[in-house]
């Protein structure tokens, strides 16, 4: 999976990035490319990642085999055109879709298919094709804080699918029709109110995860010790609570009976429906999961599809509202939060072995240590061919060491597979393992246009003065406070004042300046 060319013919909600058209090279095969946009606050960084997930998202609901939207309602959310390489069966493909108007019918979508193989091309005919073979296998969002408009797409995704399932799983009560089936998500959005998930799933399957020990190495961490998962279909605000509240799909229902089974203990509230499964994690506990479920992926999709579920606990007013605010888009709505009491899945107790033997809970963990383990499980849990990753400031919270170290984790947990992936950032840690063409400075020119370029000059090895210079304009990389103060000194005539100051500042080039300030001074005196 690899993304070539981005353009954005028109927009009405993203105005910035009207006639934005950038290319992205294929770079080396076997390591991860990783795309980099650099910038102050508000250049467009997180809104380019915003809109390839919205394209995804609206060749999702058009092409998916299951649970099929009215085409008839279903608009382009901009005009657009993609290109991206996708390999299947050893074979590569490159994929246009071009929509060249706003708000159009699926109809006027351009597709063109090209098969390369042996140097030859050859133009498909994309009415044999299934299209959605050819969309990314999976398409992963990470935000570090609370990016509102980042999560947009990925919040309409989910409403349908929490809809989609309680239908579904409402007809086969009803009715004991299974004529619809159900899927796996395809967008998955990656915060801190998921990386529990992610945590347990991870370490369950820790030995079948490439590189996995790397990642406790850093976070000096044996084991997961512990945890608790409660699954309730009939809190004190589930919908239709007087016809059984939320209703789980034969498949949902099956998953819910293995967790049961597994657990050590089932701690069962029959007024509530609530199940509190605790799970003490050791060799015999990590051989139950890997016999009930085939991976990481297959646990997570487990734990986030009933997750996805606590939608439901807002009423329907309420969401059918908010869903139509947002395809309006006339405000960034997200759904109210559902307190733990009401949801239909939720996690507690994670407990930690540290190297040293002793235990911690998840919580007393620092946020750089939950985004270390958020980021870098999620690269390594999802780890099929032709995926998408999309990581909104994914260091923020590390410390100097781990952004120093950022590109070649990623590097080295996800070597020799077809994945791309898409990276905002701030910091020149990243910026400096990054090669000059995987960079892109983005900046605001006026309130309705930016600028993207790539650097002057190479990036890659390339010291933190000069990428801060290049990105932000920052020249010297000194704070304001101690600047003003060294500028103040360098326009002054008594060579003793600035003496008696010298020791107010560490070494840079610009406290050198004093130095030599001193010695003309003094040179002057002595004439």
């Amino acid at each position: 999976m690899k993304i070539r060319r981005l353009v954005i013919y028109d927009i009405e909600s993203k105005p910035l990035l009207k006639g934005v058209d950038l290319f992205f090279e294929k770079g080396t095969a076997d390591i991860i490319n990783a795309n980099c946009f650099i910038g102050i606050n508000g250049s467009g960084k997180s809104q380019i990642l915003e809109v390839i997930i919205e394209i995804f998202l609206y060749l999702d609901n058009i092409f998916r085999n299951e649970n099929k939207l009215d085409a008839k309602k279903i608009f382009s959310p901009f005009a657009f055109r993609i290109e991206y390489e996708i390999s299947l069966n050893n074979e590569i493909y490159l994929i246009i879709f071009d929509c060249s108007e706003l708000k159009t019918s699926f109809k006027k979508l351009h597709i063109e298919i090209l098969k390369r193989s042996n140097d030859k091309v050859e133009n498909l005919d994309v009415n044999s094709l299934n299209i959605v073979d050819f969309i990314p296998t999976k398409i992963a969002g990470y935000s570090s804080g609370s990016n509102e408009t980042l999560s947009l797409p990925f919040d309409s995704y989910y409403d349908e699918y929490a809809e989609y399932t309680w239908k579904r799983a409402k007809k086969i009560k009803d009715h004991n029709d299974y004529s619809d089936i159900d899927y796996d998500p395809r967008l998955y959005y990656m915060n801190y109110n998921t990386n529990l998930g992610i945590v347990i799933s991870s370490f369950i399957f820790k030995d079948e995860l490439p590189e996995f020990e790397f990642i406790l190495k850093e976070l000096r961490i044996k084991e997961l010790n512990s945890f608790v998962i409660s699954i309730q279909t009939l809190g004190p605000q589930s919908p239709n609570r007087n016809k059984g509240g939320v209703i789980l799909t034969p498949e949902l229902e099956l998953w819910r009976q293995k967790l049961i089974n597994i657990s050590d203990e089932n701690i069962f509230d029959e007024k509530h429906q609530l199940n509190t499964l605790k799970f003490n994690i050791n060799d015999e506990t990590r051989l139950a999961f890997k016999d009930n479920f085939s991976s990481a992926l297959e646990l997570y999709t487990c734990l986030y599809k009933l997750e996805l579920l606590n939608n439901l606990i807002v009423d329907k007013t309420t969401r059918d509202k908010i869903k139509k605010e947002r395809k309006e888009r006339r405000l960034v709505t997200k759904m109210p939060i559902v307190s733990d009491i009401n949801k239909v899945l939720n996690y507690s107790e994670l407990k930690f072995a540290l190297n040293d033997d002793s235990e911690i809970n998840y919580l007393s963990l620092s946020d750089g240590e939950h985004q270390f383990m958020n980021v870098f499980g999620t690269l390594l849990m999802i780890n099929q061919e032709n995926c998408l990753f999309l990581l909104d400031e994914p260091e923020t919270h590390f410390n100097p060491i781990w952004r120093k170290k950022f590109i070649r984790i990623l590097e080295k947990i996800t070597s020799n597979r077809k994945l791309d992936v898409f990276i905002t950032s701030h910091s020149p840690f990243v910026v400096s393992d990054c090669k000059q063409e995987q960079v892109f400075i983005l900046k605001r020119e006026s309130n309705n246009k930016i600028s993207i370029n790539r650097p002057p000059k190479e990036t890659y090895g390339t010291a933190f003065d000069n990428i801060l210079e290049m990105a932000f304009g920052v020249n010297p990389p000194i704070s304001d406070n101690s600047l003003e103060e060294i500028k103040e000194l360098q326009n002054e005539d008594d060579p003793d004042i600035i003496r008696k100051r010298l020791n107010d500042f560490g070494d840079s080039l610009e406290k050198a300046t004093l130095v030599n300030r001193i010695i003309v001074l003094k040179e002057k005196e002595d004439i």
